[in-house]
Parts: structure tokens; C-alpha cells; sequence
């Protein structure tokens, strides 16, 4: 694939459409030949899709109210990026502690898995109230491919 190709979804952020995103998503990965055969690496992008949607439906919307999230998915010649903005609640995630895995606890884990996953991890906000996180997996390198 040499084009860029570019996906743009809004929808509110209710936890009920997280399912059908999800299927797009892993249909989609399924789709890209830089992760054929490697399933276990599309269920870990999957995965980290998952927690970034989960975490904005529960922390930066955290009211009755859900609001829109915009999910952009940018498939590259050389990588792939997942782009969400909200205009909820904005955090630090340089705050947000790593987990201790010796004595798991429910919850916390969403941030750590994100970084675990991808290769790269941005978050940021706006002055006009967005929050924008780009989470960024480059693809692997296929034995006997060029560099």
C-alpha cells in the first residue's frame, strides 16, 4: 500500500458501540498485509483500540452524558495510527502510576497496556478543550523484507 488511507468515525461515547468499532478494527487489521499471520499481535492492537475508546467512555465523560469521540485510523506504507478526540475531561498520563503486577487490582491497566502494545503513545489537550490521544504501531518487518 503506498497511499495513505484514512478512516474517520464520530460517534457519542457509549460503551454499546464499542463492539461494532471493534469488529471494524479487527477486520481491517485483518485486512493490511503487514499483519498477516500474526494474530496474537492483531489481538494486542485490538486490545489497545479498546482501552483508549473504554477509557474516554468512562473517564472523560464520566456524567450521564456521553459525548462524541472522533476516531481517525491512518493505515501508512510503513505504520498504522488510531487517533482519538474528545472534549471531555482531560488528564495528565504521566500521572497515572504503572501497575503493579505482582498484585493486580480491577482497573489501571488501560494506559500501561496502550504503551505495552503500541510504539508510540501521545496524549495531549487543547486550548479550545479537545484531548487528543495517537497511539501509533509501526509495522514489523517481514523476514527477507528490505529495510
Amino acid at each position: 500500500m503506498d497511499d495513505e488511507l484514512s478512516v474517520k468515525i464520530e460517534v457519542p461515547a457509549e460503551i454499546i458501540l464499542l463492539r461494532p468499532l471493534d469488529h471494524f478494527v479487527r477486520i481491517l487489521l485483518g485486512q493490511l498485509p503487514a499483519f498477516s499471520g500474526r494474530e496474537q499481535l492483531i489481538n494486542n492492537i485490538e486490545l489497545a483500540f479498546d482501552e483508549a475508546f473504554t477509557n474516554i467512555q468512562r473517564h472523560a465523560y464520566r456524567s450521564q452524558h456521553k459525548g462524541p469521540v472522533t476516531i481517525e485510523i491512518k493505515v501508512g506504507p510503513h505504520s498504522l495510527e488510531f487517533r482519538f478526540e474528545d472534549q471531555g475531561q482531560s488528564f495528565d498520563p504521566s500521572s497515572v502510576q504503572p501497575p503493579d503486577l505482582d498484585q493486580p487490582a480491577e482497573g489501571g491497566l488501560g494506559i500501561w497496556l496502550m504503551r505495552q502494545v503500541m510504539d508510540e503513545f501521545h496524549y495531549h489537550s487543547e486550548a479550545d478543550g479537545k484531548n487528543v490521544l495517537r497511539l501509533i504501531k509501526r509495522f514489523p518487518q517481514h523476514d527477507g523484507d528490505s529495510a
